[in-house]
């Protein structure tokens, strides 16, 4: 199933030694919505949820497996716990494209296969919707990262973002990225390693209705 995100940028963090942060947010493409009871999560249910595991482009390879814990339970509309927090979500890289000249971005590709919690397991598809981003590559200007963030970054190359469109077409077209689901975040550019640290934090919201009661 293809998805595309539309791309904005949210604050760039604080510039610390030679390494670059970044928020990545994305509408998505459904609508938020909230559980209206405990038994179905309708498509555009979000929820907060913390990576377990550094994601990267030298730690990483496709098909590499990957869990998110619920930091945040989702209440729905009568009340009830529609998921607790620390319910499990599982997931995979479907993709990963790994900087080789200064100027070419990073890029990584995660998509979501089941949510688990009071010991049952769900097929979950989601988008992410807001992650952090780092980039240890070089020693990058700090006007130069805050210019280029205001700006949009030419040929969409900014740290962070959600690669969505034409942009993400391009790439499927040149080989540099699979066309297989999954949310493509741009890493940055440079060819030092991107990651997405292990306790991060990051946004989810399905995109699909789960029944889980």
């Amino acid at each position: 199933m293809k998805r595309q995100f539309a791309l904005t940028v949210g604050a760039l963090g604080a510039l610390a030694g030679c390494a670059r942060n970044a928020q990545v947010e994305s509408s998505g493409e459904v609508a938020a919505a909230t559980p209206v009871n405990r038994s179905v999560l309708p498509a555009g249910t979000s929820m907060t949820a913390r990576l377990n595991q550094s994601l990267g482009t030298s730690a990483s390879k496709d098909g590499d497996q990957f869990t998110a814990t619920v930091t945040n339970a989702v209440v729905a509309q009568n009340g009830t716990t529609a998921v607790p927090s620390g319910a499990m979500l599982y997931g995979h890289v479907t993709g990963l494209h790994t900087a080789t000249l200064p100027t070419d971005q990073a890029v990584i590709r995660l998509a979501f296969d089941s949510i688990g919690f009071n010991g049952r397991t769900f097929p979950f598809d989601a988008s992410i919707s807001n992650v952090a981003v780092r980039n240890e590559s070089g020693n990058p200007s700090t006007n130069t990262t805050v210019r280029d963030a205001a700006a949009g970054a030419a040929a969409g190359a900014i740290l962070g973002g959600i690669i969505s469109g034409g942009d993400l077409s391009k790439m499927i077209t040149a080989g540099l990225l699979g066309a297989a689901a999954g949310t493509a975040i741009s890493l940055g550019t440079g060819t030092g390693q991107a990651v997405i640290p292990a306790g991060t934090t990051m946004t989810v919201r399905s995109t699909q209705e789960v029944r889980v009661r």
